[in-house]
């Protein structure tokens, strides 16, 4: 078949959201994916008896329980009736954070957290319980805005949406510093930044809100089996009613006549199609899939602007010490300085002084022989740290394991496998400009209305994934595939696509 309703550029998590609801509500839907296996960020790849995850660690949105507006991920799965065929296990605390003479774990509910962080600051108590509870109201508004907005005056939205209208300009460090005043409460508050690549000082306060309260509300999870079984199971949704997908199959060339796309070429194949989904690179889309002269130069302008994040690099560990008996938890977040902008500042910079260790083989021990654990250490680096990554690599990972020794005493001595990934690598897999880890930076002045949409300004092309709206991690690159899906057909309201696509599927034949 070489004639389509939609076709999908990319099979990340955001693609195969977006191609999966459109495939269930009825369309004739083909994904293309240069590699050889679908997720993106999110694959994950077997050395020996081990299986590691690239390099997603935690996921939140996946059980039927939490917030107003949240559960995705559960939502996407049950819509594809392919919820009952994945197991997530809940991972709480969801980090542990160490700083130079202290730690702590960060648990799931904002009582837990409250409770655990307020026992070691209790005057600081009741400030970061407001503060909390300032980022549960923001992560509830934030789902429902743009339905709001679209139907309200800006006096009654303003009413309606009160946190998002005062903070949607404001960093995570404006706000909290207004709640908190101890510099160790404000540095565990935000111990988790790095999932979102910037540090307090530069990342959203908005986009952080959701990303916090999917952890402590939606909860946390790890997917059984490593998150290739994540894509691998919105791929069998997708073929479950009636998608195709490509694998080795790279796109070259968007197909644009009469001021809107007609089609795709891959492998030196044209196929047809009114609406090409990508979830690709934006700027390799735009300008190079598609061509700058068929866009408005404002957009182009805006495109060329924007601000990419800095890319990953990661040690993938096996080891047959006894991670158990350490006490380590699933995910913890290793610093040597109180201070996240000088965190950042150095890693900006290319040097490597701190890292996550994330040790799945704790709560799904059998990614690796009996006996044996994993163990994934990751830092933000720029694609510019090194003239040539092949040649870095090397001294990268060593720098990463000696700190990495301080909190897993004895790792050097019994490591069965080691590999690196550098920004290079992910480059490579993903295509990613510079291997950036969030597509564009969350920062104030790029989330929200400031994203670039999902609707491009040529008709019939849209964009899913992490550089379009609402940003990074597999959470809102799985929400950038329900907006995508919805542009497509045309309906604003969440709730009603979700009804739409009930509706379709009980519809007779």
């Amino acid at each position: 078949m070489t004639e389509y309703d939609v076709i999908v550029i990319g099979s990340g998590i955001g693609g195969l959201t977006a191609a999966g609801l459109l495939a269930r509500a009825g369309k004739a839907v083909l994904v293309l994916e240069s590699h050889d296996r679908p997720g993106g960020y999110a694959h994950g790849f077997k050395r020996k008896k081990y299986r590691f995850d690239a390099g997603v660690h935690l996921i939140s949105g996946c059980g039927p329980a939490g917030y107003r507006g949240g559960q995705i991920i559960h939502k996407v799965l049950r819509a594809l009736e392919v919820d009952k065929e994945i197991r997530f296990i809940p991972v709480d605390p969801f980090s542990h954070a160490y700083y130079p003479g202290f730690d702590a774990a960060l648990p799931q509910t904002i009582e837990a957290f409250v409770a655990q962080l307020g026992q070691r600051f209790p005057e600081e108590r009741r400030g970061l319980e407001e503060l909390t509870r300032l980022c549960l109201q923001v992560a509830q508004e934030i789902t429902v805005a743009d339905e709001m907005i679209a139907e309200l005056d800006h006096e009654r939205a303003l009413q309606l949406l009160p946190a998002l209208f005062e903070y949607r300009k404001a960093t995570l460090a404006e706000v909290a510093s207004k709640f908190i005043k101890e510099p160790k409460l404000l540095a565990l508050f935000a111990s988790n930044w790095p999932y979102l690549g910037l540090p307090p000082s530069q990342v959203s306060f908005v986009y952080w809100s959701t990303m916090l309260i999917g952890y402590m509300v939606d909860g946390a999870y790890y997917c059984q089996g490593g998150f290739q079984q994540l894509a691998d199971t919105l791929v069998h949704g997708f073929r479950k009613h009636g998608g195709e997908i490509r694998f080795r199959a790279k796109a070259e060339k968007i197909l644009v006549e009469d001021g809107r796309v007609f089609g795709v070429v891959a492998g030196g194949q044209r196929l047809s199609a009114p609406v090409v989904i990508s979830n690709a690179d934006i700027r390799h889309t735009v300008c190079e899939m598609v061509g700058e002269q068929h866009f408005p130069p404002r957009y182009i302008r805006r495109i060329k602007k924007m601000r990419h994040s800095l890319s990953i690099f990661v040690v993938y560990i096996a080891t047959d010490l006894d991670l158990a008996a350490m006490n380590l938890a699933h995910e913890s977040f290793c610093y040597r300085a109180v201070d996240h902008d000088h965190n950042f500042a150095r890693t900006a910079a290319g040097d490597i002084t701190w890292l996550s260790i994330t040790a799945p083989t704790l709560i799904d021990p059998e990614l690796a022989p009996p006996g044996q654990h994993l163990l994934m250490l990751t830092t933000l680096l720029p694609y510019q740290a090194a003239e040539t990554w092949k040649q870095a690599k090397a001294g990268y990972m060593s720098k990463m394991l000696e700190i990495a020794e301080h909190y897993v005493p004895g790792l050097q001595q019994h490591i069965l496998f080691i590999e690196g990934g550098s920004p290079a690598t992910m480059r490579r897999y993903t295509q990613n400009y510079q291997g950036a880890a969030y597509g564009w930076d969350v920062s104030p002045d790029q989330v929200g209305p400031a994203r670039i949409s999902n609707q491009s300004p040529l008709k019939g092309l849209y964009f899913a994934g992490h550089w379009t709206s609402p940003g990074g991690g597999v959470y809102g690159v799985s929400v950038s595939g329900v907006q995508a899906a919805q542009k497509v057909i045309g309906i604003r309201k969440q709730g009603e696509f979700w009804r739409e696509l009930q509706e379709n599927e009980e519809a007779p034949s």
